[in-house]
């Protein structure tokens, strides 16, 4: 599990799924449910980096379905996350809605702002897709204002560029620059 992050940051895909598959088997065999699904969580992030979208969709749904058994509302609230992501990008856009929604919900029942963020933010991209420009303009605003609580400028930068695309959409053209360039100073402070 804790591999993944440098996988993912090298962009060793094959490497993250073949590890990922083995930490999910081994805390299989050792009846860790918890670390099991954290393990799916992980290969599906993994195998939809790598381009296998339905597969991807399959290891969420098993994360998530683990993390309900568990009672590890934050890990299913993860879980649901990834999967929207996953849905969306297959085209499933009105259940990708369904899951960032279940998402942001059990974020926000559990106090986790952050994951709330992301949550809005990734909604907010579902509900473009099926055009709801309005509720995206609220759910990127909802994201940027969270980031902002939390301190995380870098996806304060992506609900900034986000919430451009909303307003660009909803003909709001003024406010969509000033969104554009609002993302594009955090981003030079950083050097992105």
């Amino acid at each position: 599990l804790c591999l993944a992050e440098y996988l993912d940051w090298r962009r060793y895909f094959d490497d993250w799924i073949t590890v990922s598959d083995v930490a999910r088997e081994a805390a299989h065999r050792a009846g860790d449910s918890r670390g099991e699904g954290m393990a799916w969580n992980n290969l599906g992030l993994a195998l939809r980096e790598a381009g296998r979208m339905e597969e991807a969709v399959e290891a969420q749904t098993r994360a998530r379905d683990l993390h309900q058994a568990t009672g590890d509302r934050h890990g299913e609230a993860m879980a649901w996350n990834n999967l929207g992501i996953a849905l969306e990008q297959i085209g499933r856009v009105e259940e990708a809605v369904e899951a960032h929604t279940r998402a942001r919900d059990l974020h926000q029942a559990i106090g986790d702002r952050h994951g709330e963020a992301m949550a809005w933010n990734n909604l907010g991209i579902a509900l473009q897709k099926v055009g709801r420009v309005e509720e995206a303009v609220e759910a990127h605003t909802r994201a940027r204002d969270l980031f902002q609580a939390t301190g995380d400028r870098p996806r304060e930068a992506s609900a900034w560029n986000n919430l451009g695309i909303a307003l660009r959409k909803d003909g709001r053209a003024e406010e969509a620059i000033e969104a554009y360039d609002k993302g594009v100073e955090i981003c030079r402070e950083f050097g992105d």
